[in-house]
Formats: C-alpha cells, sequence, structure tokens
C-alpha cells in the first residue's frame, strides 16, 4: 500500500513518520490534555538539537513550525502567551506534568484537580 493509499500516513502529510530508511520525519515527543500533539522533524542530515519541534491540535488542524529545541518550547508553553495557540498561560489554570508511567486522570475533575491554580505541590 503507498502512502497515497494509507489513511494513517495521510494523518502526517506533509511530513510522514521518520524511518531510518527515510531523510527525514516526524518523531512523536509529546500530547496534551486538549488534542495538542508535538513532534521533532527528524532529519539525519541534521543533528538532532536542531531538529525543530512540529506542533498541531488534533487533525485536520494545521501543523506549526516552531525552529527552537523542545526545551525552550516547553518553557514558552508554560511562560510565553505569545506562542500560537499552544500557550498554557492562563491564571486559572496551573501546568502540570505526568511522568510517562503515571495513568492518566479519567474524569473531567480529575483534569481540574490537577490544573487547579490553588493546589499542593
Amino acid at each position: 500500500m503507498s502512502e497515497d493509499e494509507d489513511p494513517a500516513a495521510r494523518l502526517y502529510a506533509p511530513h510522514g513518520l521518520y524511518g531510518p530508511e527515510k531523510g527525514s520525519g516526524l518523531i512523536e515527543w509529546g500530547h496534551d490534555s486538549s488534542g495538542g500533539q508535538y513532534f521533532w522533524l527528524a532529519d539525519r542530515s541534521v543533528e538532532s538539537d536542531r531538529w525543530p519541534v512540529i506542533a498541531r491540535h488534533d487533525p485536520p488542524h494545521p501543523w506549526h513550525r516552531f525552529d527552537m529545541s523542545v526545551t525552550e518550547f516547553v518553557y514558552r508553553m508554560l511562560a510565553d502567551p505569545e506562542l500560537e495557540s499552544f500557550s498554557m498561560v492562563t491564571p486559572t489554570w496551573r501546568p502540570f506534568y505526568l511522568p510517562y508511567w503515571q495513568p492518566f486522570p479519567n474524569t473531567p475533575e480529575e483534569w481540574e484537580a490537577l490544573g487547579d491554580p490553588n493546589r499542593e505541590n
């Protein structure tokens, strides 16, 4: 099946997923509770610390390219209200991090408790 025929491949167009046999493609490194998806645009010919961040909200929303490190991108998500539609800066919501091993909350109330600005650490 070609990439044009594969519905999963079309989800990542025009980039495609990274594979060692390809020159470049997407490697997912994160997602958020509001449908944001975060990727590196990996390229074998470029040092990995120079790979841009590619982000979007659930398909079919457009891709956004950020020529910065993941570290800077995450910092700006948490601190910069001007970061397109990916900023989490709001006085009524406290950012939080879930380690990969921690299960996702199942209810809206559990999500709200994590983001409560008055919660204890």
